[in-house]
């Protein structure tokens, strides 16, 4: 049974994390629901990609943030070097794995998936378990505790609070010009308590917000990984306005992408459909140049 030989790995790991993507949120709340309990029973640390943000809360202290080419220190140092890895409906993609010979090589790794093509197809995995989520979450969580498994975690915890310690979002404000993660600081502070629903467009835009809005539930961040489609964010905010009448709706933008579909405000005012788009304008195609100027 893997589930049973998941569980006999995740109570004899020292060092462990759960790696979490979009496939959580796809398998629905009761996904979100049993990650979350998972989570706080086995006291392991949890990452997840951009398309996996809100399936566990933000808030909360077991939490490292996104991992990846955008991600924190914290959670890339400890994918790394974490002897299990437990993923949970992510695709290993070349913006989290890097190099693949050097991706995480001394980990067990256990990988949950609804679709067999996923498994093995970028990195072997140890423990393959084709199955929806919620399910083998379920299962996992009712494994754990039958078998009343738990692990000395305390020096692990201390080696991820040493690498946060370095703080690896801190910027500093001047006075000359907004820093766009003070402006999307300020957006999360000033939306606080609301019913907020985050669409983005891609670029440099969608990386700041990935990492300065904090997201503490499911399905309330909008955002286009894979093909990476420029001007997403907007006909995707009067989509989920026309379904939320009652909530605040921000488009996090560029002023480049916005440009993209920016027609449809056309129907955002057919419609009366009060979205908010917030734009950080920084004249450039900021992700492009970025590349240009790192390459």
């Amino acid at each position: 049974n893997r589930i049973e030989q998941a569980v006999e790995l995740m109570a004899r790991a020292r060092r462990p994390i759960f790696y979490t993507g979009g496939g959580v949120i796809n398998a629905g709340p009761r996904a979100s629901e049993t990650l979350r309990a998972l989570v706080r029973e086995t006291q392991f640390p949890i990452t997840s990609t951009l398309m996996g943000l809100g399936a566990y809360p933000a808030s909360d202290p077991q939490w490292l943030g996104m991992l990846g080419m955008h991600g924190s220190w914290e959670a890339n140092h400890a994918m790394h070097g974490c002897d299990l890895m437990i993923c949970v409906g992510a695709r290993f993609d070349d913006r989290v794995t890097g190099r693949l010979d050097a991706f995480s090589p001394h980990s067990t790794k256990i990988h949950i998936d609804i679709d067999p093509s996923s498994i093995n197809k970028n990195v072997r995995v140890d423990v393959p378990i084709i199955a929806d989520a919620a399910d083998a979450l379920d299962a996992l969580l009712a494994a754990w505790r039958s078998r009343r498994a738990s692990a000395s975690l305390d020096a692990w915890w201390h080696r991820i609070d040493e690498w946060r310690a370095r703080k690896c979002f801190a910027y500093v404000q001047g006075d000359d010009v907004i820093k766009p993660q003070y402006a999307i600081e300020r957006l999360f502070a000033a939306t606080r308590g609301r019913d907020t629903y985050v669409t983005t467009e891609v670029g440099q835009h969608q990386m700041w917000a990935a990492q300065y809005f904090h997201f503490d539930e499911p399905n309330h961040w909008m955002s286009s990984g894979g093909l990476g489609t420029m001007g997403y964010g907007l006909p995707a905010a009067l989509g989920v306005q026309a379904a939320h009448p009652g909530a605040l709706v921000v488009d996090i933008a560029g002023e480049a992408s916005v440009q993209m579909t920016m027609q449809e405000m056309s129907t955002a005012v057919q419609h009366r459909l009060p979205i908010k788009v917030f734009i950080l304008n920084n004249e450039w195609m900021g992700m492009v140049r970025q590349w240009q100027e790192l390459t």
